[in-house]
């Protein structure tokens, strides 16, 4: 009787010995690289229920204190496309390994900062972390293909959400046991963790031929454009829209990126690939990344205010920020959920089906708390609601780059998609505390119920209109 395999190559007898080793270090890659983006996700808002502390300890008014974010979102803005385009020419696994010893060192120093000063400086050096995010995506697409990279962008792109929500328990649940230092103690050995998964189980890419030749004019140049834009949005609410500092950052901004646009075409390995960006479906990534940012933090700006509200405005709670953070971890989860969701709706409907769908969900979730954003139920229902639409647009996002942009630019694509969330998400911070603020008298502190009805109605409309846009997205055959 002859064998079963008789007369089959012997690939095919061997293949599915062959695949399950494979699956196995697939895995255990995107464990490693969910882990790093799950800390880079976490840092981004841990320190939020800090700050009065810090500010305290450090004697720093609230307006210093703040600089804490801000200092960590003007660093990566600016960091994460150059860390990222290094990353393409010089191996994507070396580059991260050094982000994480960078983002490490930066991490403890912090936890002893004797002043305002010098916590600002190594919250400024973790701002490099922010490439994280950028690289990863690289690393997936180039190890993996088909389901298996859908799914860990899927898996990468969830935990950024879900980490940045979880943060703010984590947060306040440091803050009730330990201090602000423990914050950066924990950070920091998470850190130092998930750089020894990195280095045992991602696996080394190898740089391109074009590795020796950098384009420092590019790296200048972005970083004045990137530092003057989001200085002044930062800045604006506090110095005046059309007081002279701001224009003048703006002005040197506009500048700046009218110089790169020269510089990076007449430059045979750009830093940034500015004729990527004229790419149809690339470029409505990049805007509907920027609408996915600001109305998420118009969202996370305002809820946390309605919750911690004293009772006698008539529809505060008076929570601390522990509770806070409690009542809005299911919509962190629910971030994550939609991220994870997303390749096997993407396998189902497509990419432009899957976005409009995100973004409607998001302006759905925004008019819920719009019409109703006092009202406990409104405030978990909405928010999950519009939480799956800001955890599966950003993946499906992450498809598209992964898709459109050639294997060897997808760090620095993402990268500068991660640039200009961040920019979205800059400057829906000041716009949601300028709304805020609005018709807010010296003789009272609380804030009229209806302002915020019209920030959540800001973000309603903002994402409806990118689900319109969704339909124009067009995608180029699969690579």
């Amino acid at each position: 009787m002859s064998s079963p395999t008789a007369g089959m190559p012997e690939a095919a007898v061997l293949t599915p010995a062959r695949e399950a080793p494979a699956a196995v270090k697939n895995g255990r890659m995107v464990v490693a690289l969910v882990l790093v983006v799950l800390v880079y996700a976490l840092m981004q808002t841990m320190l939020v229920p800090a700050l009065p502390i810090l500010g305290a300890d450090l004697h720093a008014g609230l307006r210093t204190s703040g600089w804490v974010l801000t200092s960590y979102l003007l660093t990566g803005a600016v960091l994460a496309p150059i860390a990222g385009s290094f990353g393409d020419r010089f191996g994507h696994r070396r580059v991260l390994m050094a982000v994480l010893v960078v983002f490490a060192i930066a991490t403890f120093a912090a936890a002893f900062s004797p002043t305002i000063g010098f916590l600002i400086v190594c919250r400024a050096a973790q701002g490099i972390s922010t490439a994280a995010f950028p690289l990863a995506l690289a690393i997936v697409r180039r190890h993996s293909t088909g389901k298996a990279m859908s799914t860990g962008i899927g898996w990468i792109s969830g935990v950024l959400g879900l980490g940045a929500g979880a943060a703010l328990v984590i947060g306040g649940a440091i803050l009730k046991i330990s201090s602000w230092q423990g914050m950066f103690i924990v950070a920091g050995v998470l850190i130092v963790v998930s750089l020894v998964f990195v280095a045992v189980w991602v696996p080394h890419t190898p740089r391109t031929e074009q590795a020796s030749r950098t384009d420092y004019a590019g790296a200048v140049l972005l970083t004045t454009a990137l530092t003057g834009l989001l200085l002044g949005v930062t800045q604006g609410p506090s110095w005046g829209w059309t007081a002279a500092p701001t224009l003048l950052l703006f002005g040197g901004a506009i500048v700046a990126f009218v110089l790169l646009v020269i510089v990076e075409h007449r430059v045979t390995t750009p830093l940034v690939d500015v004729r990527s960006l004229t790419r149809p479906s690339l470029a409505i990534a990049n805007a509907l990344v920027l609408v996915n940012g600001f109305a998420s933090y118009i969202i996370y700006v305002c809820l946390p205010s309605i919750l911690e509200a004293d009772p006698g405005t008539g529809y505060g709670y008076g929570y601390d920020v522990l509770r806070t953070g409690l009542v809005l971890l299911p919509s962190a989860v629910c971030v994550f959920v939609g991220g994870r969701a997303a390749p096997a709706v993407l396998g189902r409907i497509g990419h432009r089906p899957s976005m409009v769908i995100a973004m409607a969900s998001m302006g759905l979730g925004a008019l819920g708390l719009t019409f109703w954003p006092a009202a406990m139920w409104s405030i978990l229902a909405s928010f999950c609601v519009l939480s799956l639409g800001i955890g599966m647009g950003f993946s499906v996002i992450s498809q598209i780059i992964a898709r459109v942009v050639p294997v060897d630019e997808v760090a620095a694509a993402g990268g500068l998609n991660t640039v200009i969330r961040s920019v979205g998400s800059a400057a829906g911070s000041p716009v949601a505390a300028a709304i805020l603020a609005s018709g807010v008298g010296a003789a009272t502190s609380a804030i009229p119920l209806a302002n915020y009805q019209h920030a959540f109605a800001l973000a309603a409309v903002l994402s409806v209109a990118a689900a319109g846009l969704g339909f124009v997205l067009r995608m180029p055959a699969n690579r």
